[in-house]
């Protein structure tokens, strides 16, 4: 035990993303004295460079109304048995009040992203109209003062976690050289939630990374059952000035993100080839290894918020190898996607995170036969939407392949020559008749959300004849906006041991945490609604002792 300590709040939050952010807020709002330690240099993890929706599937804010049976139905159909179904309902539940709290005290104001369909708006439950995902108002980044320029921010151009496409189309954000005000999206996220912190006399330390959680026997009155793991009191976090301890009277909140951008992790956990995280690389599992140490119970491993990702030739971020989602540039027409023989695998328009399972289709003999894959498109594409931030009439880059027939096309990339032009050919035909009888490709709402508005029909957004030479091919495979596994939580965020007892004042929220909907990514904000809950809830239970009432 230490027998010494350098400073002393009530309670500590490891991390500044959304899930960090609003632990931080709760619990200060609740009364307590809060510090905040994020490794970055700046603030917002993921969640700043995300779109910063939240997919809250239970509230009074939409024009129809959500009610909490619905969304327990439309989670149980997509995550096919592997959620748990207590905790799931804590999430549905408690959705409202947080999002009523963050508005009272932070500069956040959401409003419902119109028309956002849930990702399976067909299952039970579903919602092809939306309705469940909520955006945050823009942010004059002025009212941050000095933190205006200290929010995590990728470069400003095509890409950043599959957003920056998806704000200039649907929220016509300008995208410069310098910082936009105000700010819209995850970053407008962040600077709400940022200045409701600043506002309560909480200031972050950024450069701060949390290496040890410090611990001492629990004492009987500490919700532990029967348990011998240790209570958690405090933190060691190191700094380029050095080391220090801080004591945590009511608990530790684990919100440091999750572990794809630690490559031994991802080998270990992950359940097929993760190729590249489309997120901050300072995710490295910091909290996941911190909890381990102690005991915690762990759960959702192998997954992950799956996304297909390109990565450019020379294209680095920190000094890494740098994955970019993409999603329009697979939904609209006259652009298709094909494995190694030249064969569609999927349904190219439909939701990301689902997608992975066809990538990871493990063939006995042939290993992952869709991994990787290319997408493949016309001239007329090219020139009516540009490609992968390459501008209609722009010059067109060496690893764009570009040729004069699909069969030249596979000469050039090594796809299978025969089975491209017969898939090319096949797929001309299914434009024609006006559907997809394979992967139903244009037959769900989602499909046509990020295809083209000005076609007449659903099928019309995202279907499209390749017929126009040249012909393009870009390679394509899987990676994820973040890891979804870590430490078991009850419904207060409180972290499991391993024999089934709370680990007093240890708490996580966000990818720290052992994913509560499973399998399941329910729609836009699939990622941040969830952490905002738990981060919620974990800071309140820190501060006060006992759950919000909700």
């Amino acid at each position: 035990m230490p027998s010494q300590w350098d400073t002393e709040v009530d309670v500590v939050v490891l991390g500044s993303g959304a899930a960090g952010l609003t632990a931080a807020l709760t619990a200060a709002v609740r009364g307590a004295t809060v510090a905040v330690y994020e490794k970055a240099a700046t603030v917002g993890g993921t969640s700043a460079v995300s779109g910063g929706i939240a997919w809250i599937p239970a509230h009074d804010r939409a024009d129809e109304p959500l009610p909490v049976d619905d969304a327990m139905d439309y989670l149980r159909a997509q995550s096919h048995g592997a959620m748990d179904e207590a905790l799931v309902r804590t999430f549905v539940e408690t959705g409202p009040a947080m999002l009523d709290f963050v508005e009272a005290h932070s500069g956040v104001r959401f409003a419902v992203a119109d028309g956002f369909p849930d990702y399976k708006p067909e299952l039970p439950g579903g919602r092809p109209r939306g309705g469940r995902s909520l955006g945050p108002a823009a942010v004059d980044l002025a009212t941050l003062g000095p933190w205006r320029d200290r929010i995590t921010a990728f470069p400003a151009d095509w890409s950043n976690v599959g957003f920056d496409a998806e704000t200039r189309a649907r929220l016509k954000a300008t995208i410069g050289d310098e910082a936009v005000e105000p700010c819209v999206a995850g970053a407008a996220l962040i600077a709400g939630l940022l200045r409701g912190v600043l506002d309560r006399g909480v200031t972050p330390a950024t450069g701060a990374r949390a290496v040890e959680l410090l611990a001492e026997p629990s004492k009987s009155s500490e919700p532990s059952g029967s348990s011998g793991a240790r209570a958690i009191t405090g933190v060691r976090i190191s700094t380029a000035a050095g080391e220090f301890r801080v004591r945590a009277r009511n608990g530790v909140v684990l919100a440091t993100g999750g572990f794809e951008w630690d490559e031994g992790l991802v080998q270990t956990y992950l359940r097929g080839p993760m190729r590249g995280a489309v997120s901050p690389p300072g995710n490295t599992g910091d909290g996941l290894r911190m909890a381990m140490a102690h005991g915690a119970e762990l759960g959702t491993m192998s997954e992950a918020w799956w996304v297909p990702v390109v990565r450019i030739p020379g294209d680095t971020i920190d000094g890494k190898p740098r994955s970019r989602s993409v999603r329009l540039e697979r939904t609209r027409p006259r652009s298709i996607m094909v494995n190694r023989a030249g064969k569609r695998f999927a349904n190219e328009a439909g939701e990301y995170n689902s997608m992975a399972g066809a990538f990871h289709y493990l063939h006995p003999a042939h290993g992952y036969v869709n991994d990787p894959a290319w997408m493949v498109f016309d001239s007329v594409h090219l020139q009516r939407y540009g490609f992968l931030g390459v501008e209609p009439g722009g010059a067109v880059p060496d690893w764009f392949n570009e040729s004069a027939s699909p069969a030249a096309l596979a000469a050039k990339t090594g796809i299978d020559p025969d089975g491209l032009t017969a898939t090319v050919a096949q797929w001309n035909g299914y434009v024609a008749a006006g559907a997809d009888p394979d992967f139903g490709r244009g037959s769900s709402a989602y499909d046509g959300y990020w295809g083209d508005q000005d076609a007449d029909t659903l099928a019309g957004k995202t279907l499209g004849p390749l017929t126009t030479a040249p012909y393009y091919a870009v390679p394509v495979t899987v990676g994820a906006m973040g890891t979804k596994g870590g430490p078991r939580t009850d419904h207060d965020g409180r972290v499991r041991h391993v024999d089934g007892s709370v680990i007093p004042g240890l708490f996580a929220a966000g990818n720290a945490m052992a994913g509560v909907t499973g399998r399941a990514y329910g729609g836009a904000g699939g990622t941040i609604g969830p952490a905002m809950v738990w981060g919620f809830r974990a800071g309140h239970t820190a501060a006060t002792g006992k759950s919000p009432d909700c």
